[in-house]
């Protein structure tokens, strides 16, 4: 486990599934289910990185469209970036702008001995974990911060990632 941030608690992400919810406005999530049970959803996550999370989980040999997203390409040529798989450690999700509700994660990297941690896109971070198989923790303040929301509001919240 990473080292923890100020006290904060980190909860493993211990599965992750990527869809579109119905509705309306059908909108592209990241649901990471939690150590604790709870979940924790990216909401507005890019569509390309919803395809590509599925591919990359689908056993079956995915169908290729017109045009495929850079990220759909990573799956199939993970072989290739495997430099970068044995340098990431971890994701971790532990930040939130209040204003623009935009959550940060952070990618950790061990260089040989020398550490490196990159802020990215959550959904970024989240895909590339998983393609590589690295761990993913989301700060339990985040969740908690969701949860509340989410009753406050008296439905699933709609936090941009």
């Amino acid at each position: 486990m990473p080292p923890l941030k100020g006290g904060d608690v980190l909860l493993e992400a211990r599965s992750v599934t990527a869809m579109v919810m119905p509705g309306v406005h059908p909108v592209p999530v990241i649901v990471l289910e939690l150590e604790d049970g709870r979940e924790f959803i990216l909401y507005h996550v890019p569509l390309e990185i919803v395809r590509a999370i599925n591919k990359l989980q689908s056993s079956e040999p995915g169908e290729m469209g017109d045009r495929e997203s850079v990220f759909e390409l990573m799956v199939d040529m993970r072989d290739l970036l495997s430099g970068l798989g044995e340098r990431l450690e971890y994701v971790v999700i532990d930040e939130i702008d209040p204003q623009l509700s935009l959550y940060t994660a952070k990618a950790f990297f061990d260089l040989g001995g020398i550490g490196m941690k990159r802020r990215m896109i959550p959904s970024h971070a989240v895909f590339l974990a998983l393609l590589f198989g690295k761990p993913i923790y989301v700060s339990k303040r985040l969740v908690d911060m969701q949860e509340e929301f989410e009753e406050m509001m008296g439905y699933g919240g709609e936090l941009e990632e």
